[in-house]
């Protein structure tokens, strides 16, 4: 089952960072969606599975985020007659499935240290 309030918190976390990057002018949304899905992961208390889809999800709708911010820079620099040809484009698609396996990695990874926080904590005990 899907938990919104840390997938959306998950989001914002990521919107921040990508938002940051851009006014650094540097691309840091690879880096935005695998922190992103690190965190949602990690606050879940989520197993391996439950990561994944976590992060897919959060992969997805920070790709199509991605994908709407490319589409009002391209319409704010004056290529709007080309948007079109661009929303064809398989780089376009390619683009979308790259964030999504990175959000999948991001949600396993998170899964993991989570994991192993619990371990080493019961250990602890």
């Amino acid at each position: 089952m899907v938990e919104w309030r840390p997938l959306i918190v998950s989001i914002f976390f990521a919107l921040g960072i990508y938002f940051v990057s851009l006014l650094a002018n540097q691309n840091g949304s690879y880096l935005a969606v695998l922190l992103g899905g690190v965190a949602i992961a990690y606050m879940i208390d989520a197993n391996i599975k439950d990561g994944a889809i976590h992060g897919v999800i959060l992969g997805l709708i920070l790709g199509l985020v991605n994908i709407l911010i490319s589409i009002i820079y391209l319409v704010l620099i004056g290529f709007s007659a080309f948007i079109g040809n661009i929303l064809t484009d398989p780089n376009l698609i390619l683009g979308l499935v790259v964030i999504i396996v990175i959000g999948l990695i991001g949600g396993v990874l998170g899964a993991l240290i989570n994991s192993e926080s619990l371990v080493s904590a019961e250990t602890e005990k």
